[in-house]
């Protein structure tokens, strides 16, 4: 007698292996809602700040509250005027190329965020003008970002009360 299993009659089928393919597209399915409720509730909050920047940030971006004074200490609340995603083509550019730039204008109170978003049109000529004027080189230098913030607050600022305008923030910056 031997020990080897005898072979299959014709006609018959050996089983199947256990698991195949059907357990490798589980496990994968199960790794990806794994891996997506990981990033959805314990990374991205990490990452956007959570909390503090849900608070931050409320409606459509156009108003909003935040605490701190810029330099890591408590201060008071100021109110933000956010206009997202302008697309300006620099000078001497001919349409070839374009920054994407959201600009945050730190008002002195809600009052005058609420004048901000009113005012929204002329503010948003405004940071185009001014841009739209500068070259890529102008642009791209980093150490001329203070200098364009300034020159941005002194700009929006102009067409307002002065102190209604306390500062220039540029969240997004990207020339292509």
């Amino acid at each position: 007698m031997s020990s080897a299993p005898a072979p299959a009659a014709e006609g018959t089928e050996a089983p199947p292996a256990k698991g195949g393919p059907k357990l490798i597209i589980i496990a994968a399915v199960a790794g990806l809602v794994l891996g997506g409720g990981v990033g959805a509730f314990v990374i991205a909050p990490k990452m956007g700040g959570g909390a503090a920047h849900a608070a931050e940030v409320t409606g459509e971006g156009e108003h909003a509250a935040a605490e701190g004074d810029g330099h890591g200490g408590p201060a008071a609340a100021t109110a933000v005027h956010t206009i997202e995603n302008l697309v300006i083509n620099p000078a001497n550019t001919n349409g070839s190329r374009f920054l994407l730039v959201t600009t945050t204008i730190v008002a002195k109170d809600e009052a005058a965020a609420a004048e901000l978003k009113d005012r929204d049109a002329e503010i948003r000529d405004g940071i185009v003008t001014l841009l739209g004027g500068r070259t890529i080189e102008q642009l791209s230098d980093p150490s001329a970002r203070d200098v364009l913030k300034s020159d941005l607050a002194a700009a929006i600022g102009a067409l307002f009360k002065e102190g209604t305008v306390k500062r220039i923030l540029l969240p997004q910056f990207v020339i292509q």
